[in-house]
């Protein structure tokens, strides 16, 4: 499925399976701290892994021309593409 981005950068979408987005979720660590402040681990990991399989041609290349913006709107265009129902 093709989206379009905020900035103007055309994407393909794919769908992945179960056993990949559980990877790409599991690779996020939220901890509470000794102060009581919630710390949130291994998101940038999280957030390649959800470009690189959830998007056609999700290079190095490509993932380095994206702003910090992009790779959140395009993570989140993956999950929504990819949740059925959950």
């Amino acid at each position: 499925m093709k989206k379009k981005l905020k900035s103007g950068k055309e994407v393909v979408l794919k769908e992945i399976s179960i056993d990949d987005m559980d990877s790409c979720n599991d690779l996020q660590h939220i901890c509470q701290e000794s102060d009581g402040g919630i710390s949130i681990y291994g998101l940038n990991k999280s957030n390649t892994a959800w470009i690189r399989k959830g998007v056609e041609g999700s290079d190095d290349k490509f993932i380095k021309s994206l702003k910090e913006t992009e790779k959140i709107e395009l993570v989140g265009l993956v999950k929504s593409f990819n949740s059925m129902g959950e």
